[in-house]
C-alpha cells in the first residue's frame, strides 16, 4: 500500500514514515504549497498513492501571522481533499487536527463527544478544517485525528517538554515556566506516529479520534523525573508571561475509542519518553 504524506519531512512525519515502513507500507512524500490550487491539483495527480494522511500546518500557536493558519490549515486542506476526491475517490484520508479545538476551558479526560471551543487562531482554523472537509465527506473515507500534547527528539525547545529537557542537559541553575501544577496528557511522537500507521491499516475507524495516552501529568511531575534522571537539581522561577490565566488544573485526552479501534496500539510511558529526550538531546 503506498500512504501519501504531506508534511512528511516536519517533526512529526518523519516518525510516521518511518512506521509506515515498519508497518510494511510505502511512504510517498507530497511536497507542495497548499495554498496553491493549481500545484497541488498537478502534484495528487501525477503521485500514485492508496491512502492519505495529511499533517502539513502552520503549527505554532503563538505565532504572530495569524492569517497564515486559515490560509494553510483550512483553505489548503480542502485544496487538497477536493485535488485526492477527483483522481482518488473513495480513499481514505486521514486528516491532523488538534486537541485545541476542545477549547481552553474543557477539563479532565476528554472525550470525542465533547463539544468544540476553539479559543485561538489555530484551534479555530483546525476545526474550520474538520467541518469544512465534512463536505467531501461523499466523494472520501475522511478521519479526523485530533491529537493531544506529544512530544520526542527533533521537536523544537520552543516547546515545554524539549525545552525543560534542554534545560537539564545543559544542567542550568533556573527555569522559567509558567503554572506548574496543571496535569497534562504529555504523549511520544513515536506512539503517535504508530496510531497513524494504524489508522491507515484499519479495516474501519471513526469519524474522528483522539490521539491521547489517557494518563495526565504536571508540570512538576516532570522536572522531578529528570532530576532523579540527571542527578541535577533546577530552580523554578515563575515567569508571568507565561502564566494562562483560568488553565484548568486537569487536561488530557479519552483514548477510549482510539484503544477500540486499534486494540494492539499501547502508547510510551512518559519515563521512556523522558529518557529517550535526555539521552538524545545533545546528538
Amino acid at each position: 500500500m503506498r500512504v501519501a504524506l504531506t508534511g512528511a519531512t516536519g517533526f512529526t512525519g518523519r516518525f510516521v514514515a518511518a512506521a509506515l515502513t515498519k508497518a510494511g507500507m510505502t511512504p510517498v512524500a507530497l511536497q507542495m504549497d497548499l495554498r496553491d490550487k493549481d500545484e497541488v491539483d498537478r502534484v495528487v495527480r501525477e503521485t500514485e498513492f492508496d491512502r492519505l494522511i495529511h499533517l502539513a500546518a502552520h503549527a505554532f500557536v503563538h505565532a504572530s501571522d495569524w492569517g497564515a493558519f486559515y490560509h494553510v490549515n483550512q483553505l489548503g486542506t480542502f485544496n487538497l481533499l477536493e485535488a485526492v476526491s477527483r483522481s482518488k475517490e473513495g480513499a481514505r484520508c486521514i486528516i491532523a487536527s488538534s486537541a485545541q479545538v476542545y477549547g481552553s476551558k474543557a477539563e479532565g479526560l476528554i472525550a470525542e463527544k465533547a463539544p468544540a471551543n476553539p479559543t485561538n487562531h489555530y484551534a479555530l482554523s483546525k476545526y474550520a478544517m474538520e467541518r469544512g472537509g465534512r463536505l467531501w465527506g461523499d466523494l472520501l473515507d475522511i478521519v479526523v485525528t485530533r491529537p493531544f500534547n506529544y512530544t520526542g527528539v527533533g521537536q523544537d525547545t520552543k516547546y515545554l517538554v524539549p525545552k525543560i529537557v534542554d534545560h537539564f542537559k545543559r544542567r542550568a541553575d533556573v527555569i522559567e515556566l509558567g503554572n506548574t501544577w496543571v496535569r497534562r496528557d504529555f504523549g511520544d511522537v513515536r506512539s503517535v506516529a504508530n496510531a497513524y500507521a494504524g489508522l491507515v491499516l484499519a479495516p474501519t475507524v471513526p469519524p474522528v479520534v483522539n490521539i491521547a495516552t489517557g494518563h495526565v501529568y504536571s508540570i512538576c511531575d516532570i522536572i522531578e523525573k529528570l532530576t532523579s534522571l540527571s542527578g541535577h537539581h533546577i530552580d523554578i522561577e515563575v515567569n508571568p508571561t507565561f502564566v494562562r490565566a483560568g488553565d484548568v488544573a486537569v487536561l488530557g485526552g479519552d483514548a477510549t475509542l482510539l484503544r477500540s479501534t486499534l486494540p494492539d496500539w499501547n502508547p510510551r510511558s512518559i519515563d521512556d519518553t523522558l529518557q529517550w529526550l535526555y539521552e538524545m538531546a545533545d546528538q
